[in-house]
């Protein structure tokens, strides 16, 4: 007789258990549908954004290869423009020296 009872109060709990998710599970239904959309637009947005994270690092490591270059340039052109004024300045003192305007004396001997 007391199984029989026993039985049935735990018949019963079960049933009440089941009876209370299938209410929630219906109350709750349209919040885990909202729920879910709103996890899926989340996930599209943070796609989105990481596509653009990415897309700007790409910008920005090309502004910076592009800095760097230009830097290289700037070193280049400096370097030879030193280079071509000491060639100007060489070309200067052998067309002066052609024109007879300036002499480089070698020695006491070639002296007028």
């Amino acid at each position: 007789m007391i199984w029989i009872n026993l039985a049935v109060l735990l018949f019963a709990i079960i049933g009440l258990g089941v009876y209370g998710y299938l209410l929630f599970k219906k109350q709750m239904k349209p919040t885990f549908g909202r729920l879910n959309r709103l996890t899926e637009r989340f996930k599209i947005r943070a796609d989105v954004i990481n596509q653009q994270v990415t897309e700007i690092k790409g910008h920005v490591d090309a502004v910076n290869r592009s800095v760097t270059q230009i830097k290289d340039f700037g070193i280049k052109a400096k370097d030879e423009s030193i280079e071509l004024k000491r060639a100007t300045v060489g070309l200067t003192h052998e067309i002066k020296r052609t024109a007879g305007i300036e002499r480089s004396d070698v020695s006491t001997e070639t002296k007028i």
